[in-house]
């Protein structure tokens, strides 16, 4: 039973390094950017997040790092994380590679009923006067 775990887990990387390979390789043949083109939006990034990423699509195409893994080590995010940084680059280019996804953040503790009743108390002139 451990010799067939082992064997699943080996299959298991290998697929998601042939996947990697087949992104890595996709992305270092499109066209969408040249070099200097990248070098040049490099220099011109205003976060670190949009930096990080560019860089990572440069280092590609430079020929600095092979693998995706590389990159992730370079940059200093997960494997996962770059996979799909490149992923949004090869669906939607470079608009898609920068554009930063929200989280919609935790749910509201106080119900807008209580909010309500609190904005009408604001509103008053005395404020809070039955405390």
């Amino acid at each position: 039973m451990a010799c067939i775990v082992a064997v699943i887990r080996r299959l298991t990387y290998s697929i998601k390094s042939l996947a990697a390979s087949i992104l890595t390789i996709a992305v270092l043949t499109s066209a969408l950017y040249c070099q200097e083109e990248l070098h040049g939006l490099l220099r011109k990034q205003k976060t670190a997040s949009s930096l990080e990423r560019i860089q990572a699509l440069y280092l590609l195409k430079i020929g600095q790092v092979k693998t995706i893994q590389d990159v992730a080590v370079v940059v200093g995010r997960a494997r996962v994380t770059v996979q799909r940084w490149l992923k949004d680059y090869q669906e939607s280019g470079i608009n898609g590679l920068l554009s930063m996804k929200k989280s919609p953040g935790r749910p509201a503790i106080i119900s807008l009923q209580v909010r309500e009743q609190l904005d009408k108390e604001l509103e008053q002139s005395e404020g809070f006067t039955h405390l």
